[in-house]
């Protein structure tokens, strides 16, 4: 009876630990994540290297801009935000080991990723670099976008996230 039990209990114990225990719609990266403010970036981030114009959107009715820091990437729109002018956070791309991402660096083990983001993923892949791209949707029906891994060799290369605006 106790060999039953300890086999179920080492069952239950595995399936916790392959269910989804992060929101793939909620990565925080130093507390930042999707439609966190441009201000709220940069106050987490620091001053970027790079910090693109403000070009006018189609897509929402807007102004977007791209702001790169070393080994982040940012895309901001500002047409859906309350007061129409404040650059809000619509995709992001990670590619160094210096950014937590929930849990998540460049460098971790798929063992990582399906700890903290779970099993229930697309995978495909990305005929850019040869990597295995692990695609997680947004859970929320009304919350469209999806968050992406890339992963090399059983290792991390990339993380991005992205609401689907259009």
């Amino acid at each position: 009876m106790r060999l039953v039990t300890l086999g179920t209990l080492g069952l239950i114990l595995a399936a916790n630990l392959y269910a989804q225990t992060t929101n793939p719609a909620a990565l925080k990266i130093n507390g930042i994540g999707l439609d966190s403010t441009f201000a709220q970036v940069t106050k987490a981030l620091g001053k970027p290297k790079s910090d693109g114009k403000a070009t006018r959107e189609e897509c929402i009715g807007g102004r977007e801009k791209t702001t790169e820091w070393e080994g982040a990437t940012f895309y901001f729109m500002d047409g859906d935000s309350k007061n129409k002018k404040t650059f809000e956070v619509k995709s992001f791309q990670i590619t160094s080991s210096k950014y937590s991402v929930s849990g998540i660096k460049v460098g971790d083990t798929e063992y990582n990723v399906r700890r903290r983001l779970g099993t229930k993923f697309t995978k495909t892949d990305d005929p850019e670099t040869g990597a295995d791209v692990w695609t997680y949707d947004f859970p929320e029906s009304g919350d469209p976008g999806s968050t992406s891994i890339y992963i090399s060799r059983g290792k991390v290369i990339k993380i991005t996230s992205a609401h689907q605006v259009c």
